[in-house]
């Protein structure tokens, strides 16, 4: 059973794009400064590019591997946050990054104008405790309510 069939009833699937290929994934791990967590690989591997609705009330984004790289390289992630991935945002000027951070390994959100690892606050210890168990909800929509 994959992410997809467990998504709790706090997040619709909005849009969505096809899976990625062995090939993508493969190049996202050699680009990744982390061991790319299995549940992203999972996540990925069913569809890219993801769109989720949050509670009716905002959206966050989960990219494929083709934009996690693009995207990683365009704000310099690694540089300013050195051993992360970032692997979507919240449509709203955060990225979703995965990163080892304040509170141990996990997915954190942070500003794409200020990505410094202080200021990262801890999501969820995984995309699927998010989106599966709302793990973090509530940080996710700070700001929001």
């Amino acid at each position: 059973m994959s992410i997809f069939d467990e998504i709790s009833t706090m997040f619709s699937i909005e849009y969505k794009e096809s899976p990625a290929t062995e090939r993508q994934i493969k190049e996202l791990m050699d680009f990744s400064t982390i061991e790319v967590p299995a549940d992203y690989i999972e996540f990925i591997k069913v569809a890219t590019e993801v769109e989720i609705n949050v509670k009716n009330e905002m959206y966050i984004r989960i990219w494929g591997p083709a934009d996690s790289i693009e995207m990683n390289e365009a704000y310099y992630i690694q540089k300013y946050i050195p051993n992360s991935l970032a692997i979507g945002d919240d449509e709203g000027g955060n990225a979703l990054i995965y990163l080892e951070g304040k509170r141990g390994f996990g997915l954190y959100m942070v500003g794409f104008g200020n990505l410094n690892i202080v200021d990262a606050v801890l999501i969820a210890p995984s995309l699927t405790d998010l989106l599966v168990n709302n793990f973090g909800l509530d940080q996710v929509m700070s700001g929001y309510e």
